[in-house]
Formats: C-alpha cells, sequence, structure tokens
C-alpha cells in the first residue's frame, strides 16, 4: 500500500477526532491510530466497498476496533501488504 500524504491525517486531527469517539491515546498509540484513518478511508471508494461515506468519526470507530484486538494492527498490515507485493512480484519475474 502507498501512502498518499495529501490525505495523511496530522496529529491534531487524528487526536480531535479519536477524542470525539472516546479513544484513551494512553492505550491506543496515536501514530497507529493515524495510520487506521488513512486505511480505514479506504473504505470510502468503490461501489459495493463505500461503508464509510467520508465519515471520520465512523471511519475512527472501525481503526478504533482493530487496534483494541491488535494494538499494532496497521503496523502488521502494512508489513503483509508489502511481503504480498513482493511475493508478487517475484512470481510475475519467475513466470517471464
Amino acid at each position: 500500500m502507498k501512502i498518499d500524504k495529501r490525505r495523511w491525517f496530522s496529529s491534531r486531527t487524528a487526536r480531535r477526532i479519536g477524542r470525539e469517539i472516546g479513544v484513551d491515546f494512553r492505550e491506543v498509540d496515536l501514530d497507529e491510530f493515524r495510520r487506521g484513518l488513512y486505511v480505514e478511508l479506504e473504505h470510502s471508494k468503490g461501489l459495493g466497498t463505500n461503508i464509510v461515506h467520508g465519515d471520520l468519526q465512523l471511519t475512527g470507530r472501525i481503526a478504533w476496533a482493530h487496534l483494541k484486538e491488535i494494538r499494532d494492527y496497521y503496523t502488521r498490515l502494512l508489513k503483509m501488504e508489502r511481503e504480498a507485493e513482493i511475493a508478487a512480484a517475484l512470481k510475475r519475474r519467475a513466470s517471464r
């Protein structure tokens, strides 16, 4: 996944969204939450997958739910996606 810095949330904005929905940033890493906001906004794209409709509080709730289960959910997701991209590239190269 490539991070589009134009859609990246500032710490201040992420903290505001988190406070609005009740996130305790003593328990949730702010940078991980910011990453989660970015990732979950992907659910505002495409037919059939637009479940948040650009609603930042709903987006924040989804990110927060993942982080309650796994504190570094989005770091792990990014690592997994990078590994998958490398595997796909190697597979394409091998099939030439």
